[in-house]
């Protein structure tokens, strides 16, 4: 079952309801807490191989983000795990958007400095004076039972094309997601392997915006047919690669980070969608022969 590998458009709220509409309802400046878990792409788990010491006072944010501190703290192994931010800000939003923002340019600068891989895995966010909660983590989906007896290896010819979707899947940026995801609609669209696919009739539902978290985009996107889903995407790939065929550096900020995520996930979700719609119609297609062929006489 296909599922979305990055949830940075919701941000859920935990606790005292009452915490929650009091928090949302004061615009006045205050103090927040914004901790960001912190995961090593190449290992996938929760820590970057940086040493920690959670003794360590708390860090200045200097100049570019006046009256916020942010305190390094490790996990029982040493390492670093979490930045924790205390700002003042008028809502959770604005205090995850200003932390986000310093700590986007912070890991950039610790990422040339010591060139090791490192990424946010989720946040949590917190409003020092209501006790009011907010989390984004990862969704951890439990481990599928199947059948690896019926499942058969790619076709040749479709190899390619499911290839491009193991890319979106693998990739753990949205920006190489939508890369991936949208060379595989494009390819519905006329490469032959995916004549099956019904890429010509397939239009946007509203279960399919749901399922990808695409629903909370501003674009009207339901009912719209694969190619209109193709040109609005095009204009991302064109934003992310350059008319030479470079790649271009994007530094969104954190709403444009979760737009692009989110049609990431559409366009990740509807190429599995026509790759298994390719793959069961040729299925269907072999089993007919079987299915007209005369059974064999009894006692013949």
């Amino acid at each position: 079952m296909w599922i979305p590998y990055d949830i940075r458009a919701s941000l859920k709220a935990e606790g005292s309801r009452d915490a929650v509409r009091l928090s949302q309802a004061d615009a006045l400046n205050r103090e927040f807490l914004v901790g960001f878990y912190l995961r090593n792409p190449v290992t996938q788990a929760w820590e970057l191989d940086l040493i920690a010491q959670d003794a360590a006072p708390e860090l200045s944010a200097g100049p570019a983000l006046p009256g916020a501190f942010l305190g390094l703290h490790a996990n029982d192994a040493g390492k670093l795990a979490e930045v924790i931010y205390r700002l003042p800000a008028g809502s959770a939003g604005e205090a995850l958007q200003l932390a986000h923002g310093d700590l986007q340019a912070r890991m950039l600068g610790w990422l040339a400095r010591i060139g090791r891989g490192m990424a946010i895995a989720g946040w949590r966010v917190a409003d020092m004076k209501h006790g009011a909660r907010w989390r984004c983590t990862p969704f951890r989906p439990s481990a599928m039972k199947v059948d690896f007896d019926v499942l058969a290896a790619m076709d040749a010819d479709l190899a390619p094309v499911a290839e491009l979707f193991q890319r979106a899947r693998n990739a753990p940026d949205a920006a190489s997601r939508l890369i991936a995801g949208f060379a595989v609609l494009v390819a519905a669209t006329r490469h032959p392997a995916m004549a099956g696919s019904g890429a010509g009739t397939l239009c946007i539902t509203r279960e399919m915006l749901i399922h990808s978290g695409a629903i909370a985009l501003d674009e009207p996107l339901l009912d719209l047919p694969l190619t209109g889903l193709i040109g609005i995407l095009r204009s991302e790939h064109q934003r992310l690669i350059g008319p030479d065929g470079v790649l271009i550096p994007v530094l969104d900020d954190l709403a444009g980070q979760k737009r692009l995520a989110l049609l990431a996930n559409l366009a990740d979700l509807l190429a599995h969608r026509l790759i298994l719609a390719e793959v069961q119609a040729r299925q269907q297609k072999r089993a007919a022969p079987q299915a007209l062929r005369p059974a064999a006489a009894v006692g013949g």
